[in-house]
């Protein structure tokens, strides 16, 4: 019988998790079922969790707070339940707003319509614009030498790898598609090996801009126009965003979506407010209220 990785973290098997990754579906596993038996070997050996340090908890429970297993197990509760267009509709009008802020699709509900497909870890390509131009600016966005050094040479050479969204959910039929960036205590990432100012928030964006023709299906048929990114984070930065870099970053671009373009300098476009409207903000709380039970983080 095919078990469950972990009856609260990540209530799925192996075959169940395999349908959900495009790319690098046995190497994601395996890291789920290590993790998974390195916690269960630890609650066996410590009936008794009171009093245990912190340093010696710290690594055997990374599944109690790991942001791999609360997207997964969360995403694809909601992803396989009965009610699950209404559940993510639910939870799309609470991030952006009653009326998606996309072209021609007015309600969630036309937006959901058809066959969706979610994927986890999904891996996108960085638009070669942006290595085009961060070549030709390596003297304002890196002040380290060896690292300027290290961007001249073949004009083909990327100068950033493909980015990881936490998940996808792209609807095929209609080009619709929303990336979760998903948090639990970590924050976003401000560091890339070339450009001191590129954040992560802007970069997966950025990413997300650009159309993916060249990729398999269902990847290219995701329509810039109609992407949104939302932040996933426990309900407690919402309500105190300065609390983390991403509460600055987010609020920021939202109220003042010429940031935007200060932090995507390479793009020339006159609709910042626009993509502005398509970033939210939801809490893994909120996914607790539309689908109660979706979410338990502790045993």
């Amino acid at each position: 019988m095919c078990q469950v990785v972990d009856e609260v973290y990540l209530p799925f098997t192996a075959g169940q998790l395999r349908e959900h990754f495009l790319q690098g579906a046995e190497e994601h596993i395996r890291y789920y079922a290590s993790s998974a038996r390195r916690y269960h070997a630890f609650l066996t050996g410590q009936p008794k969790r009171e009093g245990i340090p912190f340093s010696e908890a710290a690594s055997p429970c990374q599944i109690e707070k790991d942001e791999r297993f609360w997207t997964a197990a969360t995403l694809l509760t909601l992803f396989h339940h009965a009610e699950s267009r209404r559940c993510l509709a639910a939870l799309f009008a609470g991030a952006f707003g009653p009326v998606p802020p996309v072209a021609d699709l007015r309600t969630w509900e036309a937006c959901l319509a058809g066959p969706l497909h979610l994927s986890l870890e999904t891996v996108l390509p960085s638009p070669p614009s942006y290595t085009d131009w961060l070549r030709a600016h390596a003297e304002e966005h890196q002040p380290i030498p060896y690292v300027r050094y290290a961007c001249g040479g073949s004009a083909t050479k990327a100068l950033e790898g493909p980015t990881h969204v936490d998940a996808l959910l792209i609807n095929p039929s209609n080009g619709f598609a929303v990336a979760f960036e998903a948090k639990v205590l970590s924050d976003v990432s401000y560091q890339v090996s070339y450009d001191i100012r590129r954040n992560q928030i802007a970069r997966s964006l950025d990413v997300l801009l650009e159309s993916n023709d060249d990729m398999p299906e269902p990847l290219s048929s995701r329509r810039p126009g109609r992407t949104l990114l939302t932040l996933l984070t426990p309900g407690a930065f919402r309500c105190h965003p300065e609390s983390r870099l991403y509460g600055w970053l987010l609020r920021e671009y939202r109220d003042a979506p010429e940031a935007l373009a200060r932090d995507l300098p390479h793009r020339l476009r006159d609709d910042w407010s626009g993509v502005a409207k398509r970033l939210g903000w939801m809490t893994w709380e909120d996914c607790q209220a539309v689908l109660p039970g979706v979410l338990v983080t502790r045993r």
